[in-house]
C-alpha cells in the first residue's frame, strides 16, 4: 500500500497529541488499527481539496483540475472507480468544488473565478442540467460548502469577500437570500456546515489559524457564539466534518500538513487531536466522508495526486 508521498513517520507536534482514553485505544474510533493506508485512485490530479458524497449507492468524487475544470470520477463497491470527466459546460472554477444530495439530486456548488456562487444538478446518470448562479448575487474568493438540515432545507455557506462567514437556506423552491453568521467571526478559509445531535454546527479557521465552532439548535433558534474547539489545534486550511456512528468528525491540516481528526461524542465532549496513522502529508485541506458504513477520508497529494485512506472499524 502506498502512502502520501512526502510522508514521515512521527507523531504529530504539540499541541495536536493527546493521551489515549477510549476513543484512541485499539477499537475506539481514533485507534491505530481499522485503517486501509493512503491508496492513491487511479489517474487525476488536482490543485485543491477533492469533494467526496455518496449518490445513488456509488461515491462521488468531484475535484478542480490542474486546468480549473471540474471533474467527476465514481466509486461502485462492484467495479471501483471509473474514469474522471469534465463536467459539461467548461465552467472553470476558483476554489475547490462541493456537493451534497438533496431531494433526490446531486447538486454541485463551486466558486466561479470571478466569485459568483454556481451550482449544477445531477439527476441521475449523466444528465447534468447545467450551471446556474445561486440567487442572492453573492460573491466568494473559496468553494462553497452545504449540509441538510433537519426539516429537509438545504444550507449552503461561504467565505464573503470581506471575510465574513454567510449562509442562505434553500427549501426545495426558493433561496432565503444571504445572512451572516451573528457574532463577527472571520475566517481566511471556507466554513464548514454540518447537522449533529439537533443542532446546525459551523466549524471555520480563525484569522489566528485556530478552529473555531458556532452552533444552533431548531430547539431554540440561536446561535451559541463562536467558541475554540477543544485540543489547541492549529490549521492553515478549511476544515471538514461529517457524521458516522452517532458521532460527529472533524478533520483539518496540522501546521505541518499532516492530517488530523478530532471526534466530537453525542454527550458534548472531544476527543482531543490525533493524527491519522500513516504519516500522510497534504499541501489543502482533508475532506472525510461516510459511504457504505465505513469512512472515507480523502487528500491532495504533495505531488497534486489524489489520496484515499479508509476506516474499516470503530
Amino acid at each position: 500500500m502506498q502512502e502520501v508521498p512526502g510522508a514521515r513517520r512521527r507523531p504529530g507536534p504539540p499541541p495536536y497529541g493527546q493521551p489515549e482514553d477510549e476513543l484512541t485505544r485499539e477499537g475506539g474510533p481514533l485507534g491505530q488499527r481499522g485503517w486501509s493506508g493512503w491508496r492513491p485512485i487511479p489517474t487525476g490530479q488536482t490543485n485543491e481539496t477533492p469533494a467526496p458524497v455518496p449518490f445513488q449507492n456509488d461515491l462521488h468524487l468531484f475535484v478542480r483540475g490542474m486546468d480549473n475544470q471540474v471533474y467527476w470520477n465514481r466509486f461502485s463497491r462492484r467495479t471501483g472507480w471509473g474514469e474522471w470527466r469534465p463536467l459539461p459546460g467548461g465552467q472553470m472554477a476558483g476554489g475547490s468544488p462541493f456537493a451534497i444530495e438533496y431531494g433526490g439530486r446531486l447538486h454541485v456548488f463551486i466558486n466561479a473565478p470571478d466569485g459568483r456562487i454556481l451550482q449544477n444538478t445531477l439527476r441521475g446518470g449523466q444528465n447534468w442540467g447545467g450551471w446556474q448562479e445561486v440567487p442572492g448575487g453573492g460573491r466568494t474568493p473559496d468553494g462553497p460548502r452545504a449540509t441538510v438540515m433537519e426539516g429537509s432545507e438545504l444550507l449552503l455557506t461561504v467565505r464573503g469577500q470581506d471575510n465574513g462567514i454567510y449562509y442562505q437556506v434553500y427549501d426545495g423552491r426558493t433561496w432565503s437570500g444571504w445572512q451572516q453568521v451573528p457574532g463577527g467571526g472571520r475566517t481566511p478559509s471556507t466554513p464548514f456546515p454540518v447537522t449533529f445531535g439537533n443542532a446546525l454546527h459551523i466549524f471555520v479557521r480563525g484569522t489566528d489559524d485556530q478552529i473555531y465552532s458556532n452552533s444552533i439548535s431548531r430547539r431554540d433558534a440561536r446561535w451559541g457564539g463562536w467558541q475554540l474547539v477543544p485540543g489547541g489545534g492549529r490549521t492553515p486550511s478549511g476544515p471538514w466534518a461529517t457524521t458516522y456512528r452517532n458521532d460527529l468528525y472533524l478533520t483539518v491540516r496540522g501546521t505541518d500538513n499532516g492530517i488530523y481528526l478530532n471526534v466530537l461524542r453525542p454527550r458534548g465532549d472531544w476527543s482531543g487531536w490525533r493524527e491519522v496513522p500513516g504519516g500522510g502529508r497534504t499541501p489543502s485541506g482533508p475532506a472525510i466522508e461516510r459511504f457504505a458504513n465505513r469512512l472515507y477520508l480523502f487528500v491532495r497529494g504533495v505531488d497534486n495526486k489524489i489520496y484515499v485512506d479508509t476506516r474499516t472499524r470503530s
